[in-house]
């Protein structure tokens, strides 16, 4: 699973661009129970399912919406992180590149787009 070692700190905003069915959506919010995790994806089929997992595993740090990735509806400097997808980048927060954190602790740069 891509996300299985990443966590979030207390307080994050997560954006999580393209989620489909939320598989990675779960292990996300998961590793990162005071991270808000917002996932967004194109297809409200894809969300339905998504949302269905969720509260299936318990987790209430996770906000869905549709949209298109390439068009989000998200002012600029809105997120903390996102995982894995270059599309988002403007809309994180000014500073330092954004880190994934590993369960080992360490942490690994994640460049911007």
């Amino acid at each position: 699973m891509l996300h299985s070692g990443a966590f979030y700190p207390a307080g994050s905003h997560v954006l999580e661009a393209g989620c489909g069915v939320g598989a990675q959506t779960v292990t996300l919010a998961k590793n990162s129970p005071d991270a808000l995790i917002t996932s967004v994806d194109i297809s409200e089929t894809s969300l339905a399912e998504a949302r269905k997992k969720v509260a299936a595993a318990g987790l209430t740090n996770v906000f869905f919406e549709q949209a298109d990735i390439f068009n989000l509806p998200y002012v600029e400097n809105s997120f903390n992180f996102f995982p894995e997808n270059p599309a988002p980048a403007k809309f994180l927060l000014p500073g330092p590149p954004p880190r994934l954190l590993p369960a080992n602790g360490h942490k690994l740069p994640r460049q911007r787009a």
